[in-house]
């Protein structure tokens, strides 16, 4: 049943123009991004938030001069991340709808569904910029020894962060019209989340162990897997969620 349901939305798709699908996602991207960066103090406090997280689990747990295990070094990025992505997609449809915008991309012509790709490409470009500090401040002050398992280790990063701008966006959207709503997402990313931050931090804290790319798959097929469960529930349900 599940997969006539899709079949039946991707033809929908195909009928009210999928071939502009991307076109119209990347230039949604573009203008968040664009709105982000002009407005840069936002994207400065939470890379500030992370860098000062890492110092402090640094001096907390290695004392800034020991090695620190796989297991704190690998919960400490992703809790990290996990909170740094919180504050990114507090705005992200909280935005539109506070500022009256959010009916000027209803009435563009296309899906529901590019308008909501467009959040999550924004949010894992936001994400990926913090990765690019959080990683280099993690393997320095918590004394990670990585070597030639950085690929790897960003591989595993680049997914969990794909996964966490799926489930922020799409969680985003669902809290957009409610009151409290930055509460609310917090209470509501943690459930959702936790299907990317339990693989993610066990690939991450076998990477630091010494494993390589193949000892990881399971938790990377694990990612895959949770990718395409929360894009189908988004096929199915993003059009009402727009819906006030």
């Amino acid at each position: 049943m599940l997969v006539q349901e899709l079949g039946i939305c991707l033809a929908v798709l195909a009928c009210t123009g999928i071939w502009d699908f991307p076109s119209a996602a990347l230039r949604i991207a573009e203008k968040d991004l664009r709105t982000e960066f002009r407005r840069s103090y936002e994207i400065l406090s939470i890379l500030t938030f992370s860098v000062g997280s890492i110092l402090i689990c640094s001096f907390a747990w290695s004392g800034g001069a020991i090695g620190t295990s796989p297991e704190v070094g690998a919960a400490a990025l992703w809790i990290i991340t996990f909170f740094a992505s919180i504050l990114t997609f507090t705005t992200s449809f909280a935005r539109e709808a506070d500022k009256g915008t959010l009916g000027g991309l209803k009435t563009l012509p296309c899906s529901p569904l590019a308008i909501l790709t467009g959040k999550i490409i924004y949010g894992t470009a936001l994400l990926f910029v913090v990765e690019c500090v959080l990683i280099p401040f993690s393997i320095i002050f918590l004394n990670l020894d990585l070597g030639a398992r950085f690929p790897a280790l960003l591989l595993v990063c680049l997914l969990g962060v794909v996964g966490l701008a799926f489930a922020g966006s799409f969680v985003s959207g669902l809290v957009m019209f409610s009151e409290g709503k930055t509460l609310l997402l917090s209470f509501l990313l943690i459930p959702v989340c936790i299907p990317v931050l339990m693989p993610a931090v066990s690939a991450t804290e076998k990477i630091i162990s010494g494993s390589g790319i193949t000892e990881v798959l399971p938790e990377l097929k694990l990612l895959i897997a949770f990718l395409f469960m929360i894009t189908a529930v988004m096929i199915l349900t993003f059009k009402f969620v727009l819906e006030e």
